[in-house]
C-alpha cells in the first residue's frame, strides 16, 4: 500500500475516533437531562409583573440544574436563578431544597425612562417644567423618570413656550432637539423734547415718538438730539413684558473735562461731591465748578472751571508729596521700628511721609509699645512713651478685684512696706513662740476677701457637703494646697506646689498660681494694710470690741467654751456666714475670728536673726505641721484675740479654714 493510502486510512480512523467520543458525549448529556427530569422535582418559576412574565429570561446562575419552559430541575441541594427582561433591571433569587417543588416568584423593578432634549440656544435661560413643576434651568435637558404619562414643557424668555406630552415605558430612552418660536414685542418711545433720534443695537430706527416690533430680547438703546445729552437704556422684551413703554427728559448738553491726574487713586471731588476719576468728567455747564483732587500722602489740589454748553477742557491735577516733622522719644532708651522697618534708638527726629506711621518701641525686659501716628508739614508731631517692665505692665493690667472660677472673690494689694511680726514679751498676752521677725512686703498679691466656702470647695471635692456660705472647714493643710493647685489649672497658672501622692515634694516659689497666704502676709493684712501704723488687733489696739467687729466666743458661747469674751455679743454662736462681720480695714473679712485659716508657711521654733530684715519669699521647707493664724469662734482669750497669734497644727479641724493667695506675676 501506498504512504498516500495509508495516510487516508490513518486520517478515517481518528473520525470514526472523533464520532465514538462525541457519540458517547451526547449520550452522557442525555442520560444527566434525563436523571434531572427522572429524580428532582419540578420547581416552577414566576417573573412577576404578570405583564412580562411571557417574554422574560432565566438562567441558571449558580448550581448544578437546568431550566425548561420556566421549571427549575435541580441536582444540587440550592440553585441561584436569574431572571431578566426588557426595560426591567436583572434580579437573582436563590432556591434552596426545602423551596423546591412550590411556585417561586422573582419581581424585577421597572427601569426608569431617560428624557434628553435639547435646544439650539446658548444662554441656559431656558426653563424646564415636568407636569408644570419647574426642574431645571439649563440649554440642555437631562433626567429620568418612572413609567407613566408625562407633561414637559420648555419655556425661554424670548421664545413661545413648547410643550411635549410623553408616554414613557420601562427604559425607554426619548432624545429630541426642540424648535422654538420666537415671540413678537411692541417698543414705544416718546421723548422731551420730541424728535431725537433713536438707535437700536447700533442702528437708528427712527425719531421719538416711535412704536416698533421687536422679537423678544434684550437690546441697547440709544437717544440723541443735538443740544441735549445722549440717554443710553436696555430694552427687555419678554414672554411677560411684551409691551415695552419709555417717556425720556432728555437733559440739556454738558461741559466735558478731560482730566490727567498724577498719583492715581485718589479721589475726586466736583462742587464737594465724590465724582468716579475719569478720562473724561462732565459737569454743569455755564456754571462755577470747584474740581478737586486728593490723596492721603500728598497736598491736595482744586482748580476752577465755568464752561459752555458742548465745551470742552483739560485738567491737570499733579500733587505734591506731603511729609512732616516727627519728633520720638522713650524713657528709657530704645529701639524704635516704623511700618515693620527698624530705624535707630530714641531719641529721633524724622522727616515721615503723610500717611498713617506705626511706630513701634522695644527694649528688652520691657513691655513692646505701638503708637499710630499721621505726620502733618502744618506742624511738628511728637511720640513720647514711658516704657514698662514686663512685671510692671502685668501689674498694670492686673484687675483691682476679680472672683476665681470656683466664685470667690479676690482683692489686689501692691504693698510697699515693712511688718514688725511676733510680739515683745512685755505685750499681754504674749507667747513664746511669737517671735519678732522684720519682714519687707513688697511684691504685689492677690488675697482672698473672704475664707473659701464649702460652695467653692465642693466643686474640687464633690463629697465635701456642709451649708454653701459657711467657710470651708474640717480641711487638711494637704487638701488646701490641692485645691489650690487645681483652681490654678482651671486657670491656666502655674502651680505652686508639686504632689505625689499624699505628701507635698517640692514648693515652686517663683509661680502665680493660687496658694496660701504666707504668715508674713498674713499679719500684714491683719494688723498693717491700710493703716499709719500696725496695730495689736485686726480692729485697732483698743482691748475693747466694736460692735460685729470678729466672730469669736462671746456671751452666747458661756458655759460651752472654757473661755468666752463677756459682754461682747457678735450674734453667732458658733461658725457664721462668710462676710457677716464687718469688713476690717484691709478690706478682707473675718481675719479676726470665725474661723482660723491655714497659712502656706512651715511651723518652726527657730528664732530669727536679730536686725535681719527678711524678703517676701515662699516658705519652701516641707513638713508636717504648718502655722494656723487668726481667732475662730471657739477663742475668748486675749493671746487668741491678738493678730500676731501663732499656732502650729498638722491634723484638719472644724474650726480650721483657709484663705487664698497667689503673686500678680512669679518670679522673685
Amino acid at each position: 500500500m501506498s504512504e498516500f493510502n495509508q495516510a487516508i486510512e490513518a486520517a478515517k480512523r481518528q473520525q470514526r475516533r472523533m464520532l465514538l467520543w462525541l457519540g458517547l458525549g451526547f449520550i452522557v448529556v442525555a442520560s444527566f437531562v434525563a436523571a434531572a427530569l427522572i429524580t428532582s422535582r419540578a420547581t416552577p418559576v414566576q417573573v412577576l409583573p404578570e405583564s412580562i412574565s411571557q417574554y422574560a429570561q432565566l438562567n441558571v446562575s449558580r448550581g448544578l440544574a437546568l431550566i425548561i419552559d420556566h421549571h427549575l430541575y435541580s441536582l444540587s441541594s440550592s440553585a441561584e436563578v436569574e431572571a431578566s427582561a426588557p426595560g426591567y433591571q436583572t434580579a437573582t433569587q436563590l432556591i434552596s431544597q426545602s423551596g423546591f417543588g412550590k411556585v417561586t416568584q422573582i419581581t424585577l423593578q421597572p427601569l426608569p425612562a431617560e428624557i434628553i432634549l435639547k435646544t439650539a440656544l446658548e444662554d441656559n435661560k431656558t426653563s424646564w417644567y415636568v407636569d408644570k413643576n419647574l426642574t431645571a434651568i439649563s440649554n440642555t435637558f437631562t433626567t429620568k423618570l418612572e413609567q407613566g404619562d408625562y407633561n414637559i414643557t420648555a419655556s425661554h424668555p424670548y421664545f413661545e413656550p413648547v410643550t411635549k406630552n410623553y408616554t414613557l415605558k420601562p427604559g425607554d430612552i426619548v432624545e429630541k432637539t426642540l424648535s422654538f418660536t420666537p415671540i413678537t414685542g411692541e417698543l414705544s418711545l416718546s421723548s422731551q423734547p420730541a424728535g431725537a433720534k433713536v438707535s437700536i443695537e447700533g442702528k437708528e430706527v427712527g425719531q421719538t415718538p416711535l412704536s416698533i416690533s421687536l422679537p423678544g430680547g434684550q437690546y441697547p438703546l440709544q437717544i440723541q438730539k443735538a443740544g441735549f445729552e445722549t440717554v443710553t437704556d436696555s430694552i427687555n422684551i419678554t414672554q411677560r413684558t411684551k409691551h415695552v413703554s419709555r417717556q425720556y427728559r432728555l437733559p440739556a448738553e454738558r461741559a466735558r473735562v478731560s482730566l490727567s491726574v498724577s498719583p492715581v487713586g485718589g479721589t475726586l471731588t466736583v462742587n464737594g461731591i465724590d465724582t468716579p476719576v475719569a478720562d473724561v468728567v462732565k459737569i454743569e455747564a455755564n456754571k462755577n465748578t470747584v474740581l478737586s483732587y486728593k490723596k492721603p500722602g500728598y497736598f491736595s489740589q482744586s482748580q476752577h472751571v465755568n464752561l459752555k454748553q458742548g465745551e470742552s477742557t483739560k485738567l491737570n491735577f499733579s500733587l505734591k508729596k506731603e511729609m512732616g516733622k516727627v519728633v520720638i522719644e522713650s524713657t528709657p532708651q530704645a529701639s524704635v521700628t516704623i511700618n515693620n522697618k527698624t530705624i535707630g534708638q530714641t531719641p529721633l527726629t524724622l522727616t515721615l511721609d503723610a500717611l498713617p506711621q506705626t511706630i513701634r518701641f522695644d527694649l528688652a525686659g520691657y513691655r513692646s509699645e505701638t503708637r499710630t501716628i499721621m505726620p502733618s508739614a502744618k506742624s511738628t508731631s511728637s511720640v513720647s512713651v514711658n516704657l514698662l517692665t514686663e512685671k510692671q505692665a502685668r501689674l498694670q493690667e492686673a484687675p483691682r478685684h476679680y472672683k476665681t472660677r470656683a466664685g470667690d472673690e479676690m482683692q489686689l494689694f501692691t504693698p510697699n512696706d515693712t511688718i514688725i511680726m511676733g510680739a515683745e514679751r512685755s505685750e499681754p498676752g504674749q507667747r513664746a513662740n511669737e517671735f519678732i521677725r522684720k519682714v519687707t512686703i513688697n511684691r504685689p498679691f492677690y488675697a482672698g476677701v473672704h475664707e473659701v466656702t464649702n460652695q467653692s470647695y465642693a466643686q474640687f471635692d464633690k463629697s465635701h457637703g456642709g451649708t454653701p456660705n459657711l467657710p470651708a472647714t474640717s480641711v487638711s493643710w494637704l487638701d488646701t494646697v490641692r485645691y489650690a493647685n487645681w483652681l490654678s489649672q482651671a486657670e491656666s497658672l502655674t502651680p505652686v506646689y508639686k504632689i505625689n501622692g499624699n505628701a507635698v515634694t517640692h514648693i515652686n516659689d517663683q509661680a502665680d498660681g493660687y496658694r496660701l497666704l504666707t504668715e508674713a502676709e498674713w499679719e500684714w493684712l491683719a494688723r498693717k494694710a491700710a493703716r499709719p501704723t500696725q496695730t495689736i488687733f485686726v480692729w485697732g489696739n483698743d482691748k475693747t470690741i466694736p460692735p460685729k467687729a470678729v466672730n469669736i466666743a462671746d456671751e452666747s458661747a458661756k458655759g460651752s467654751v472654757t473661755h468666752y469674751v463677756p459682754r461682747y455679743n457678735d450674734g453667732y454662736a458658733g461658725v457664721a456666714p462668710v462676710m457677716s462681720m464687718k469688713r476690717e480695714l484691709s478690706g478682707l473679712f473675718d481675719m479676726g475670728g470665725n474661723v482660723s485659716e491655714w497659712t502656706h508657711d512651715s511651723y518652726s521654733l527657730t528664732v530669727p536673726k536679730q536686725g535681719h530684715s527678711y524678703a517676701q519669699t515662699l516658705d519652701t521647707t516641707l513638713s508636717d505641721e504648718h502655722v494656723v493664724k487668726g481667732a475662730n469662734w471657739r477663742s475668748g482669750t486675749l493671746s487668741e484675740l491678738r493678730a500676731s497669734y501663732r499656732d502650729g497644727a498638722s491634723q484638719a479641724r472644724d474650726d480650721i479654714g483657709f484663705r487664698l493667695g497667689r503673686f500678680v506675676y512669679g518670679g522673685h
